[in-house]
C-alpha cells in the first residue's frame, strides 16, 4: 500500500497520476491519498484510490491512512500565511515522526531541496533539510528528492516577457540558475515508490542538463 499527500497539488497530482497509469502496482487498492477536499480528486481517482480527509499534519489523520501502508510520498505544502517557514515544517514532520515511525512504514519518498551546503539561515532549505534529517531519525528507507528553481515559476514572467521584454530575478545576470519540472520530480518519486528494492538514506539530486542564466 502506497500513501500520496498533496494529491491535488502541483506535484502530488502527477504522481498519483503515474502511480495509477503504472502497470506493475500502481492501480487499486494499493493507493490511499490523504486529502483535505475529496471532491477536488478527478473522479477517475476517487474511483481507485482509498481516500482519507484531512491535512497530514494532523496525527489523527496519518494514524488512519498508516495502516497497512509500506510506502509513503510525503510533501509539506507551502503555506505563505505562516509565521516561519521553519515552524511550518515542524508541524508536519513531528506527527509524522510520532505517527508513523516504527508503525510499518518502510520507504518514504520526500520532496526536499538542493542547497545542504547553504542550510544555515537559508529559509525553505534550512526548513526542508531539518525535515529530511528529522525522518532520517526514523529508520526508514528514505530518498530526499533534492530540486532547484522550478521550471513553473518561470511561468510568472510570461506577461512582462510579451508585454515589455523584461525578465525579473534576484540573480546576477551572468549566473548559472539551476532548474527541473515539477514533472522530473513526480517521475522520479513514482519509480521510487514502485521499486522495492533500494535501501538507506540518500539525497536524490534533480538538476536538469541546462546551464542558463538570467540573461
Amino acid at each position: 500500500m502506497i500513501v500520496v499527500t498533496t494529491p491535488t497539488g502541483q506535484i502530488g497530482r502527477q504522481v498519483l497520476e503515474l502511480l495509477l497509469d503504472a502497470p506493475d502496482g500502481g492501480p487499486g487498492a494499493g493507493i490511499r491519498v490523504i486529502v483535505r477536499d475529496p471532491a477536488r480528486l478527478p473522479e477517475r481517482v476517487r474511483a481507485q484510490v482509498e481516500v482519507v480527509q484531512g491535512s497530514h499534519a494532523d496525527p489523527a489523520v496519518l494514524k488512519e491512512a498508516r495502516e497497512g501502508v509500506d510506502r509513503m510520498f510525503w510533501l509539506v505544502p507551502p503555506s505563505p500565511a505562516a509565521d516561519s517557514v521553519e515552524g511550518h515544517f515542524r508541524d508536519f514532520t513531528e506527527p509524522l515522526r510520532a505517527v508513523v515511525g516504527d508503525q510499518g512504514v518502510r520507504r518514504v519518498v520526500g520532496v526536499s531541496s538542493l542547497g545542504r551546503s547553504v542550510a544555515v539561515g537559508a529559509g525553505q532549505i534550512s526548513a526542508s533539510l531539518a525535515m529530511d534529517e528529522a525522518i532520517a531519525d526514523m529508520g526508514v528507507h528514505y530518498r530526499a528528492l533534492c530540486p532547484p528553481f522550478l521550471m513553473e515559476n518561470l511561468l510568472g514572467q510570461a506577461e512582462s516577457m510579451r508585454e515589455a521584454g523584461a525578465f525579473f530575478l534576484a540573480l546576477d545576470q551572468d549566473r548559472v540558475l539551476r532548474t527541473c519540472a515539477t514533472g522530473d520530480i513526480a517521475a522520479t518519486a513514482a519509480r521510487l515508490l514502485l521499486d522495492d528494492s533500494w535501501t538507506g538514506q540518500e539525497d536524490v539530486p534533480l538538476v536538469g542538463p541546462d546551464d542558463l542564466s538570467p540573461e
